[in-house]
């Protein structure tokens, strides 16, 4: 004779049931329209401290994912794609400025007062900018392995160099080509999601976010940032560490961390201590 489960049974069942959909719904992708581009993003967690994330050249939201399964769900966090990038939309101009204006009109029409930014790489370089623009609305501002601050290529050579970055983004074999001449290449699986995110972007978009990540020099404005920031550099990166110490030293009071297991990827590769650095520094921030 066939059984038949006992009702605390089939409700048990449906509260899990409901959790599960719930949780699936809270981190489900979401999107916005700000400055006439649709804004793609997630967001997770409820508490008071909210954390906006921001991923670096050629990437997605989806660099956080590791991050943000660690992340104590206290914090409110969000993380999106930036325009041109992931499934954001692809208004055809990339300027460093239409990325911190986004990212600003991303939080004040989410209702966001101040906030914590968390910037990767190409995403540390517009938190510099970020920073010296909108000051009013960050709480705090956490850069791992940020771009150069400064324009690290002789003027002469930058069209080169930007024609040499584009056309190993511009494909599979060659971001492989590309990466495996690195010092510190990165894992098989972290490199195949920056494959498939890269061969998402708008071609236009890699070639002038090339143009301002290698040209535009903020290390002069470092000094006019009073946001409590907290520079984390990875000691195997091939960019070079003195450079971001160098820049900890030109921001008042930046607290500056090297991870030495570490390289440039270490958000996606070592999640977990980024985490504890973070969560630790955020602590000391609001005892503030």
């Amino acid at each position: 004779m066939k059984r038949i489960p006992s009702v605390s049974l089939i409700l048990l069942i449906l509260i899990v049931l409901m959790i599960a959909s719930a949780t699936l719904a809270h981190t489900a992708s979401q999107s916005v329209t700000v400055n006439n581009v649709k804004i793609n993003y997630i967001e997770q967690g409820e508490g008071d401290e909210v954390i906006v994330f921001v991923h670096g050249y050629n990437g997605s939201l989806g660099n956080w994912k590791s991050v943000l399964e660690l992340l104590p769900k206290e914090y409110h966090a969000y993380a999106l794609d930036q325009r041109g990038h992931g499934q954001s939309g692809r208004p055809g101009s990339y300027q460093l400025i239409e990325f911190v204006e986004d990212i600003y009109a991303f939080s004040q029409e989410l209702g966001i007062e101040k906030f914590i930014y968390v910037g990767h790489s190409l995403g540390g370089k517009i938190g510099y900018q970020f920073a010296l623009d909108h000051p009013e609305v960050l709480k705090a501002m956490v850069l791992a392995a940020p771009a150069p601050a400064h324009d690290f290529i002789p003027q002469d050579q930058q069209a080169g160099f930007i024609g040499m970055v584009t056309s190993a983004f511009g494909s599979p074999e060659g971001m492989r080509a590309f990466f495996g001449q690195t010092a510190s290449p990165p894992s098989e699986e972290v490199l195949n999601e920056m494959i498939n995110d890269a061969m998402m972007v708008d071609p236009t978009a890699k070639e002038e976010c090339a143009t301002w990540w290698i040209g535009t020099n903020l290390e002069p404005q470092l000094k006019d940032i009073r946001v409590p920031t907290l520079i984390v550099a990875g000691a195997k990166d091939d960019l070079p560490v003195e450079w971001e110490r160098r820049y900890a030293n030109e921001i008042k009071g930046c607290r500056f961390e090297v991870l030495e297991d570490d390289d440039h990827f270490f958000p996606m590769e070592s999640p977990q201590e980024f985490v504890d650095l973070l969560t630790s520094f955020i602590g000391d921030v609001t005892k503030q």
